[in-house]
């Protein structure tokens, strides 16, 4: 797959409540980038890029996140994959538990594959949640299928993740979430992304904050040619709105 497909966002939506517009946007979110690059002897360029959107109603939660990497040496690029996903959660009669569904969707030029899908669905609850830190749980099943790989075909897998975050200090965050995939018939065949860092506040004003993070994405039977980790890891400012 040579190009990746290009959304257009309207932020400017505002909120609907019994038929009519609030005038608040409903979403919040952020916006992140980062740059390495090195000349002389040796050339390097190192970018990573990522979205975060949230939305939180009464009744449901919508979540949204997508990553970038792209890197380059003197002679070729190195790196150059995308990863989106995005989870809708709607809150059962106890607002601890909750319904959700996850899909997702992951390109890398160097993969055996064209792309992978993969769409899970199942329960959550809140674990707990203070003012400075929560932790949430959930389990569900679902399925994956590599797009144009040697076994194109859907795998049922189960799923088992967890939500973490911590505000440290009022400029300081970690956050951590993982997520466990093993085939439903063979359990030593497995999936594992897990994404986890830190962030702490430059301009509070302006809502711009530094982050230091790490994603990895582990399959323990990875196409011939491929190996079982991929892991990036980088910094870069994010602007919140």
């Amino acid at each position: 797959m040579d190009s990746l497909a290009h959304a257009q966002l309207d932020f400017g939506l505002a909120e609907v409540v019994n038929g009519e517009e609030t005038g608040k946007n409903p979403w919040t979110g952020s916006i992140s980038a980062g740059l390495n690059g090195k000349t002389g002897n040796s050339q390097n360029l190192d970018i990573n890029m990522g979205l975060n959107l949230d939305r939180e109603s009464e009744r449901n939660n919508t979540e949204l996140f997508a990553t970038y990497f792209y890197s380059t040496n003197q002679t070729a690029t190195v790196t150059n994959r995308f990863f989106a996903q995005g989870r809708k959660e709607h809150k059962l009669k106890d607002p601890r538990w909750s319904m959700y569904l996850q899909p997702a969707y992951e390109w890398d030029q160097f993969k055996a594959f064209d792309y992978r899908i993969a769409i899970h669905g199942g329960l959550a609850v809140e674990a707990f949640k203070h003012d400075n830190q929560f932790l949430n749980f959930r389990i569900g099943s679902g399925a994956s299928k590599e797009v144009g790989g040697i076994n194109d075909q859907w795998l049922p897998e189960l799923q088992l993740g967890a939500d973490w975050e911590r505000q440290m200090t009022e400029t300081l965050k970690f956050f951590l979430t993982s997520d466990y995939y093993p085939n439903f018939e063979n359990f030593s065949d497995f999936r594992l992304n897990t994404r986890a860092g830190m962030e702490f506040v430059v301009d509070a004003e302006r809502n711009v904050n530094f982050r230091m993070f790490t994603f990895n994405r582990y399959d323990s039977t990875p196409a011939p040619g491929n190996v079982e980790n991929d892991v990036d890891y980088g910094m870069a400012l994010s602007v919140g709105f």
